[in-house]
């Protein structure tokens, strides 16, 4: 499926790259189109709620405004195959507002390597939340290990193991292995690392799906529509 966007300009068109559930991993690409400013948007929005004590006007006065927005969003609502959030594989993030910004920098048949900035929407007390350093890990291990045509595989489990805090506000190096595959397991390893400065590591088993679960109907998805 090809999408296109109005870019900021009302003569600029900017096409969306194929949406699809194949990942190719391919190397992180700035975008700069309708799509890709309201994901900032998001982001944006997500670290002001964080650093704000607002007054109660301000509470409510957001709460309406965010609601409006939201009544916008859902007369656009599609399809889990047709939603671009998470799916735009070139871009840091992927389109999607969770987990930080992966900024893929290397990426080989085994082996990835990537950074990302944490800000205080993933802090945990000054420094990088416990609960997000797997989603970051998740993040690069499940991409390496589904990329270069592999079959599609699910996360079975993931152990983390935490060596020192995380700094906020600077680059933050990740790193993924693929160990290797025995049958439909798939085993990886990653690492997050702060110039020489280990920040936690990562070991997870992935299996292949079977074909019966590869396709669901739109039913089986839950979808509104």
């Amino acid at each position: 499926m090809s999408v296109e966007y109005s870019a900021h300009t009302a003569d600029e068109s900017v096409a969306v790259a194929e949406v699809s559930w194949i990942d190719d991993l391919p190397l992180s690409e700035p975008a700069d189109d309708a799509f890709a400013d309201l994901t900032a948007a998001v982001r944006e929005l997500q670290e002001a709620f964080t650093r704000s004590r607002p007054d109660a006007d301000t509470a409510v006065d957001v709460a309406d405004r965010l609601r409006a927005a939201a009544a916008l969003l859902r007369d656009q609502e599609v399809s889990e195959d047709e939603q671009l959030a998470g799916r735009l594989w070139s871009r840091a993030g992927r389109g999607q507002t969770m987990a930080p910004d992966l900024v893929f920098d290397e990426v080989g048949e085994d082996h990835a390597r990537g950074h990302v900035i944490i800000e205080r929407f993933h802090s945990g007390r000054y420094a990088l939340n416990g609960g997000v350093t797997p989603m970051i890990f998740d993040e690069i291990l499940s991409r390496l290990g589904n990329a270069h045509g592999r079959r599609w595989a699910r996360t079975a489990s993931m152990t983390v193991d935490y060596r020192a805090p995380a700094p906020l506000f600077t680059p933050l190096t990740v790193t993924a292995e693929l160990i290797d595959q025995v049958g439909r397991k798939r085993r990886l390893r990653g690492a997050i690392t702060h110039g020489d400065r280990l920040i936690a590591e990562a070991h997870g088993l992935w299996i292949e799906t079977r074909p019966e679960h590869d396709t669901r109907t739109p039913t089986d998805r839950g979808d509104s529509r």
